[in-house]
């Protein structure tokens, strides 16, 4: 009898088990492709190229000087404290290019986990994987352009959000 009763009761608890299992809904989305092809990622990159434009104009702007004094012997000091200015410029530039990519990815890479989790929420997900992890998927389990079109609504200042760090 207790055998009978062990094999009911493993038998019922693997049926909730594999009941639990079943209900379980799975998806995948590929968040590369969403910083590649959403608005908010093209707009990171327009704001990260309006940045570097603005350092190459200081370049070009202290080169201009330089190209105005490098054939004047009177002016070699001049020169020397110009070639310094510059090379302060450029690595002042690519510290603050390098700076300002890792803070609005980070902001950008937070704002579209809030979008995933809004839906993972909202759809009665239970996991979302990263389809560039999964080994294999079937696509209907795909929800990347799902997110996509509710990370297409999130509006990002970048200004005033990196003044908030």
């Amino acid at each position: 009898m207790k055998k009978f009763s062990s094999i009911v009761s493993l038998f019922f608890f693997s049926f909730l088990f594999l009941n639990q299992a079943m209900a379980m809904e799975i998806a995948v989305v590929d968040t590369n492709k969403i910083f590649e092809e959403s608005k908010p990622g093209k707009e990171v990159v327009e704001y990260l190229n309006s940045i570097q434009k603005d350092m190459i104009k200081k370049l070009e702007t202290i080169e201009e000087k330089r190209k105005k004094v490098e054939n004047d012997e009177s002016k070699k000091d001049l020169l020397a404290n110009i070639e310094k200015e510059m090379q302060a410029t450029a690595y002042e530039a690519q510290t603050k290019i390098q700076a300002t990519q890792e803070s609005v990815f980070a902001i950008i890479s937070s704002k579209l986990i809030e979008t995933i989790e809004k839906y993972r929420k909202e759809n009665k997900i239970t996991v979302i994987l990263h389809a560039t992890d999964t080994i294999s998927f079937d696509n209907k389990i795909d929800i990347t352009d799902k997110i996509m079109q509710e990370f297409n609504k999130v509006q990002i200042d970048f200004e005033k959000e990196l003044n908030k760090k």
